[in-house]
């Protein structure tokens, strides 16, 4: 099994709102698609349970939510994995960075700082801060803090997100197990000045988020069939990462080779254009 670079790291598409805007900044034109992001103010309490949600962060989340500069809800998406595989890469997204990171050179980087909380950087001059603020098996809410500081210093946006993604496991009538879910992302622009550059570039952002949401969630699908194709690798990766911890490390790894798919692959996958070059 190939795959192209093309699709983003988990949840890594938060960063490229800011990029959005430094494009709209610049003049690019672009033409709004159907089916544009909706602004219709959302009740908070119907997205996500607030009342399971930490006091500390409660009025954060429900803020971003009711008044978000951006929403929008990518479709469903149901694909072939075992509920337990895809769960552990979903809650651990530095382990699910790890391995995309085998497979070619990218500067993104990813690490725990706190249990459920993570930093990460672009390497293009955008951090932020993910923070798994309600967890259970069918719906993941992470409320996330992205900066974005221009490689010259002219630019500098801060702005927040909350990322609702929800799941479902059904076997289908053949046996086989089944996930689907949805990716939902509210976006907010706190940096002063941003109303003057969402006004004249807002078709790109919205574009760029539509892309970026849907590709997250397709992200998730492609690391769950690479991993249930090529279990060695995905395991000797995960064996090498100083940084997450052993019981984690094992759990994974028999997590893998439990539910390794029938005719799996003791290789490595590869990307396209390593086929090509090949």
């Amino acid at each position: 099994m190939t795959s192209t670079r093309r699709y983003p790291p988990v949840f890594s598409f938060a960063p490229t709102v800011a990029i959005a805007i430094v494009i709209a900044v610049a003049g690019t034109a672009a033409t709004p698609r159907a089916g544009a992001i909706g602004r219709t103010p959302v009740d908070p309490a119907q997205v996500v349970p607030l009342d399971q949600i930490e006091a500390q962060r409660r009025d954060e989340v429900a803020d971003v939510i009711k008044t978000a500069t951006f929403h929008y809800q990518a479709p469903a998406e149901s694909f072939p994995a075992n509920p337990k595989l895809y769960l552990s890469l979903l809650n651990e997204p530095s382990l699910t960075l790890a391995l995309w990171n085998d497979l070619g050179a990218t500067p993104a980087r990813l690490q725990r700082i706190a249990p459920g909380m993570y930093q990460g950087t672009d390497g293009s001059g955008t951090t932020a801060t993910w923070h798994f603020v309600y967890r259970s098996p069918t719906q993941h809410v992470l409320l996330c803090w992205i900066e974005y500081q221009s490689p010259r210093g002219k630019i500098h946006l801060n702005g927040r997100l909350v990322l609702n993604v929800r799941s479902a496991f059904y076997r289908h009538k053949s046996g086989q197990l089944l996930v689907q879910h949805s990716v939902e992302a509210f976006v907010k622009i706190d940096s002063k000045g941003w109303r003057s550059i969402a006004k004249m570039g807002r078709p790109i952002i919205e574009n760029v988020i539509q892309d970026q949401v849907k590709e997250a969630g397709q992200f998730i699908s492609l690391m769950c069939r690479l991993v249930e194709m090529y279990p060695v690798w995905a395991t000797r990766v995960a064996v090498d990462q100083t940084d997450l911890a052993d019981d984690l490390k094992n759990k994974f790894r028999d997590l893998v080779l439990k539910h390794r798919r029938p005719g799996s692959s003791s290789g490595r996958p590869k990307l396209l254009n390593e086929t090509a070059a090949s």
